[in-house]
């Protein structure tokens, strides 16, 4: 190629206008801080520096009827970045949810393994600077084992969206402690 700049590659198609939680361009111009991985739940919380908080979340995923044990993937890349444990400050450039098509398959002993072509959303990010062609993506993927053999028995995939956290209101730190009174001060 002449010139010598990169090829970038074009900007992945939205899957639907109807899909879940806030509209990924909201994103665009700010500065990612931080990135913390849920312990309990397929969740990614992303802060930014203006102090607004997202969520990356798995579509239908119930807390309290977790069904087929899920969990959130994502390029090499990203995935490193992410769980390093340091602050990142990255801005994003452009998101967009997009359309994957993944092999999903459940394995049964007495019969051969089935297998489909799965489409599922997920949300695709572009940041500044280096490797600024490049897309990093955010996908859900669920998955069963034999729980004698560790083989996985089922594999499928699920949609992600993105939902902004608000902020609680702050308590009061000081309380009153019940039947106690204070006096006013006379002037």
């Amino acid at each position: 190629m002449a010139g010598g700049s990169p090829i970038s590659r074009p900007r992945p198609p939205s899957l639907r206008l109807d899909h879940l939680g806030i509209n990924p361009t909201n994103l665009v111009g700010k500065v990612l801080k931080s990135v913390r991985r849920s312990e309990r739940h397929p969740s990614l919380t992303l802060s930014f520096s203006d102090g607004t908080r997202v969520q990356i979340m798995v579509d239908g995923y119930d807390p309290v009827h977790r069904g087929v044990p899920k969990e959130l993937e994502m390029d090499p890349t990203l995935n490193e970045l992410f769980d390093s444990g340091e602050a990142v400050d990255l801005t994003v450039t452009d998101c967009a949810l997009i359309t994957l098509s993944d092999k999903a398959f459940a394995r049964q002993s007495d019969k051969l393994d089935d297998q489909w072509d799965q489409r599922h959303l997920g949300v695709a990010f572009k940041f500044a600077g280096a490797g600024s062609s490049s897309w990093h993506c955010v996908w859900a993927i669920l998955q069963d084992h034999d729980t004698t053999t560790g083989e996985c028995i089922l594999r499928t995939y699920d949609d992600v969206y993105l939902e902004e956290l608000q902020r609680s209101p702050r308590k009061s730190r000081h309380r009153k402690k019940s039947g106690s009174s204070t006096a006013s001060p006379t002037l």
